[in-house]
């Protein structure tokens, strides 16, 4: 496998050279050892033929806009092929100086000798005195007409006809190639032969496209001209120098080349002509068949690469895939078995997975609840109301996932229970949460708990004191009535108004002591110890707890319950269930009422009643009263738990409990309790 391999990329490596060495070809007319040769710094050799030469002299047509124009008010020669050959000096490294001249004047100086290079097209004429060096740009020739003139269409109908023309210009020649012989009027520049045509002295003007368009610009009366629309010649232009300087042809060549690689003659024709000219041949078609035929071998080299890989990866991917189904089976297990509720929701509010202990609450099929929108599952109803649509907001928000704490918890009351909800956002992109994961924990037993332990610390904390308290009273109280003992035998048959006084001491410690007793009792814990009680005097034990707020209140009490009845019950939970339910009943009448107490004694159990005439509860509140946490008080006056801890007291001790109410017509509670074990009762 491994020498299979070595091969194929050896031959990859060669078709990428061979495609390389093409496309070099098309592209810069050189092989991939000619760009390398060509790109590379100049030689010692051929700086010692620069430096032989230097500073190098250009000799420009000193009146061709854009190629080349001398403007006298800055003293200033500028132009594309001015831009060029600065170009080339940075390239070489020598000075190039330019120096425009009249067109006849800068050919017979590079005859001559007193210049070194000049820009023109190659004809085989001027071969016979100069060298060139490979195209720097395209050219091409127009003729210029009067707009009335008829008679001229082509290069053909020029002949015998008077023509302006710059002297020495590539024009003349390349006509005369042609076989066509016009009456040939020399001007110095083509200014010159445009105003020759506008005063009638020829018929038409002769030469390059740049200069005419340049100077038809440039007069006013240019809509008097036309130019014929097909150019008459299109050749490129060379940097020629004298046969005896054409060792600095290979130097310049490269230079030339160099240039075009990095894009320089481009830049400057788009600056002075606002197009490229095309230098390069049009191999367009060619790079297509090039590129078409990289695309087919890429492809094939792509096929069988897959082809390779597909055979060791194959396995691979069997194996990662069953890793993942197992670690997908894992998660599964995992997300049904934790007993807090967990839900996914989508974007789209729908439900993308829920666990089994939800499923099992909700008592619904999983193929049904998935995809439903999640406010049809009633808990998440009851979130969204009483969390002002969170869930929403997060879905389709990014504003509010930015701001989101995950590790805020939230409540929720629904169907008789609380729970405990936090949200995490699974995963997120630039403009929204995907999924986010639902936990919901039913907190209702455990906040019950805390309650309770609450109250039990509070209980027990009470108990301590009242302990205290009660020996501390208890002991000048002992003093007290042991005083009052002597000074009633002494004063006994004395003094009727000390006796009097003295016996009207003694009842004050003994409600003294009562009050201590009932303090007591009142703040032991609950437990589940039976005994024998007499309901009447446990019902006035819990009386004498509230006689304040009874008389503060304006609340007048009557108790109906027979001396005699002695059941066998948890003393502690009925009076918890008696002072959970009388406390309601005094909060229920803040303007004054009647509280009524009744017991009644049936066959097997002993009814009590305590009944109000307060405000009452409305009819669709009934079914919730004994929920937890369910209060219709002011925040800080109630924790929804009193009527819940009288409902499972009740039960503790195997007993029920109702209520009959009306709104503004008052309460009444209705406990019934078994008189306690049969066994102990015979």
């Amino acid at each position: 496998m491994k020498r299979r391999f070595i091969i194929f990329f050896i031959l990859v490596l060669i078709f990428f050279i061979l495609y390389a060495n093409k496309y070099l070809e098309l592209e810069h007319n050189a092989n991939i050892l000619e760009y390398i040769n060509l790109s590379s710094g100049l030689t010692n050799d051929e700086i010692e033929i620069l430096n032989k030469y230097q500073p190098l002299i250009h000799g420009g047509n000193i009146n061709e806009p854009p190629l080349g124009m001398y403007y006298e008010e800055n003293r200033q020669y500028m132009g594309f092929v001015v831009d060029y050959i600065n170009a080339l000096s940075i390239e070489l490294g020598v000075p190039i100086i330019s120096k425009p001249m009249v067109w006849n004047e800068a050919l017979e100086a590079l005859e001559e000798g007193r210049t070194d290079l000049c820009d023109m097209t190659p004809s085989s004429e001027r071969a016979k005195s100069f060298v060139f060096s490979n195209p720097i740009y395209r050219l091409r020739g127009l003729i210029v007409v009067k707009n009335f003139n008829n008679k001229i269409h082509d290069l053909y109908d020029l002949d015998n006809i008077r023509v302006a023309v710059q002297e020495k210009d590539y024009s003349i020649e390349y006509i005369n190639s042609k076989g066509v012989n016009p009456n040939f009027v020399f001007a110095d520049n083509l200014y010159e032969a445009l105003n020759l045509l506008y005063n009638n002295e020829v018929d038409a003007v002769v030469g390059d496209e740049p200069g005419i368009r340049y100077y038809m610009n440039e007069l006013h009366y240019m809509g008097d001209y036309r130019i014929i629309e097909e150019p008459f010649y299109d050749d490129v232009c060379a940097i020629a120098v004298s046969k005896e300087q054409k060792d600095l042809i290979k130097v310049i060549n490269k230079a030339i080349f160099n240039i075009k690689r990095k894009g320089i003659d481009r830049k400057i024709e788009i600056k002075w002509l606002g197009h490229t000219t095309f230098l390069s041949e049009n191999k367009f078609n060619e790079k297509i068949k090039l590129n078409l035929l990289m695309f087919l071998i890429l492809s094939m080299i792509i096929v069988y690469l897959v082809y390779l890989w597909n055979r060791s990866l194959k396995l691979l991917v069997d194996s990662r895939t069953k890793e993942l189904q197992i670690m997908k089976n894992e998660l599964e297990v995992t997300f049904d078995g934790i007993e807090n509720f967990l839900i996914v929701l989508g974007k789209d509010l729908r439900v993308k997975n829920i666990n089994n202990p939800f499923l099992k609450y909700l008592e619904g099929d999983k193929e049904l609840i998935l995809n439903s929108l999640f406010m049809e599952i009633l808990l998440l109803w009851d979130f969204e109301n009483q969390n002002e649509n969170l869930i929403y907001r997060l879905l389709t928000c990014y504003d509010e996932c930015n701001k989101f704490d995950i590790q805020k918890k939230y409540e929720v009351k629904s169907r008789g229970r609380l729970f405990q909800v936090s949200i995490y956002p699974l995963e997120r992109n630039k403009s929204q949460v995907v999924n986010i994961l639902i936990m919901i924990s039913d907190i209702t037993n455990m906040r019950i708990q805390e309650q309770k332990l609450i109250h039990s610390n509070k209980m027990e904390t009470i108990g301590r004191l009242a302990a205290g308290m009660a020996h501390e009273l208890r002991n000048p109280l002992g003093v007290i009535r042991n005083s009052t003992f002597i000074l009633h035998d002494e004063y006994k048959e004395k003094d009727k108004l000390k006796t009097m006084a003295i016996e009207a001491i003694d009842n004050s410690v003994d409600r003294a002591s009562k009050i201590i007793g009932n303090l007591l009792k009142s703040s032991r814990l609950t437990n589940d110890k039976k005994e024998w009680t007499n309901l009447k005097d446990l019902i006035g034990e819990v009386i004498n707890l509230y006689n304040k707020p009874l008389y503060e209140q304006n609340i007048k009490l009557d108790i109906f319950c027979k001396e005699d009845i002695v059941i066998y019950i948890n003393s502690e939970s009925l009076k918890h269930i008696l002072m959970n339910l009388i406390h309601n009943a005094i909060d229920a009448m803040e303007e004054g009422g009647i509280l009524e107490i009744q017991c009644l004694c049936n066959v097997k159990n002993i009814e009590i009643k305590i009944k109000d005439n307060g405000i009452g509860i409305e009819e669709e509140m009934l079914d919730k009263i004994f929920d937890p946490f369910y209060t219709t008080k002011d925040i800080g006056k109630g924790t929804g738990l009193g009527l819940y801890i009288a409902y499972s007291e009740t039960e503790k001790i195997d007993g029920n409990i109702k209520v009959i109410s009306e709104g503004n017509e008052g309460t009444t509670f209705i406990i019934d309790i078994p008189y306690g074990s049969e066994d102990v009762w015979q």
